[in-house]
């Protein structure tokens, strides 16, 4: 019996023995600086279930995740304290970001203090730096994301197995100072809610200012102006003359109306007529929206919930759904799911921006 328990006892002690040396090897590096690759999760890793009532296809979530988290970031490893930085993407589309980190497996979430080292309109990015409690520690971020119109959660980690030495490039970038670009200059879109997607699409080359220094996003945004911003987006060639009698072809706007009506991505209001000087509305953007995707052969998925379709007009309401689902319209660039109501040049922007940065163009 002795014997018995002598065996246990030393094979529970080499079994404790080998486990400490494999979970030291794994994760365990040396003092430096390293790229590391991410590896995000949507479901909480301890429970294996969601956090914020969101879908629970794995997909779905995963893809929302890895469209957010950069798949590689930066660990510094200094007298035991690891400093992370990581690079945010889609950062005009996050509002109200919290990251909390993991004390010990299975074990609570702290919030924690991060540092925002540079942002980048041209990218669309933020690198951001705090402090972990190991490397290997499971980070939570939560954020209101605005194209889904909701607070998401989800997890992300380190994989430290095949840490790389930096060569300090993510070091350098994020103490770059923030760059100036054709978006910087105006002055009448700070603290505006569509100030991040109004500099990225300015930056793209869609949108011109009203003026050298404002872009009134408050000002509505006209079906000439709409189909402009279109023709730019697609990256074609277009040129041709509008046959509606009340279009100009002399106007900046002319061949961009001829060319979206003959793509059947926006009709006239009658045969002969195409108000190129009248406000679009909420809904009618969303139509159009949908109807250039279907031009351009591009498959709108699901990245957000139904929207609210209260107040839609029935013809509009298929569309307004496909494109609410896709992430495109939100109660915000809706002005609160009010589809009638005429959209501002600020919401275009921001439908135009979500609209790049889940399908290209």
């Amino acid at each position: 019996m002795k014997n018995i328990f002598r065996k246990m006892g030393a094979l529970t002690l080499s079994t404790i023995l080998m486990v400490g040396i494999m979970v030291s090897s794994a994760f365990a590096i040396d003092d430096g600086t390293y790229t590391v690759k991410t590896v995000t999760s949507y479901v909480n890793p301890d429970t294996g279930k969601t956090d914020d009532g969101g879908t629970g296809n794995s997909e779905l979530g995963e893809g929302m995740c890895r469209s957010v988290i950069d798949e590689k970031a930066e660990i510094e490893q200094k007298n035991g304290k690891v400093t992370i930085t990581m690079r945010m993407k889609l950062y005009s589309n996050l509002s109200n970001i919290r990251i909390a980190t993991q004390e010990s497996p299975n074990g609570k979430y702290n919030e924690v203090k991060y540092n925002v080292l540079k942002e980048s309109s041209s990218t669309d990015s933020a690198d951001i730096q705090f402090e972990l409690p190991s490397t290997d520690a499971y980070v939570q971020t939560k954020m209101y994301v605005v194209p889904m119109g909701r607070d998401v959660c989800f997890y992300w980690k380190c994989d430290t197995s095949k840490a790389e030495s930096s060569n300090g490039k993510l070091e350098e970038e994020k103490v770059t100072e923030k760059e100036q670009t054709a978006g910087d200059k105006f002055t009448d879109i700070t603290n505006h809610w569509a100030s991040d997607a109004i500099k990225a699409v300015v930056n793209k080359g869609l949108f011109s200012g009203t003026s050298e220094v404002t872009f009134s996003p408050d000002k509505e945004m006209t079906r000439g102006m709409f189909v402009t911003v279109l023709g730019r987006l697609s990256g074609e060639n277009i040129s041709g003359t509008a046959t509606f009698t009340d279009v100009d072809n002399s106007v900046y706007y002319a061949p961009y109306i001829a060319w979206a009506n003959k793509n059947g991505i926006v009709n006239g209001v009658s045969s002969t007529s195409f108000s190129p000087d009248t406000p679009v509305t909420c809904e009618q953007a969303a139509i159009i929206l949908v109807k250039y995707a279907q031009y351009k052969n591009i498959s709108l998925e699901t990245k957000s919930i139904s929207p609210s379709t209260t107040g839609v007009s029935e013809w509009a309401k298929e569309n307004v759904i496909k494109a609410g689902k896709a992430g495109i319209i939100t109660k915000q660039n809706t002005n609160g799911y009010d589809y009638t109501s005429p959209a501002t040049r600020g919401d275009v922007a921001s439908m135009i921006n979500n609209f790049m940065a889940y399908y290209g163009k």
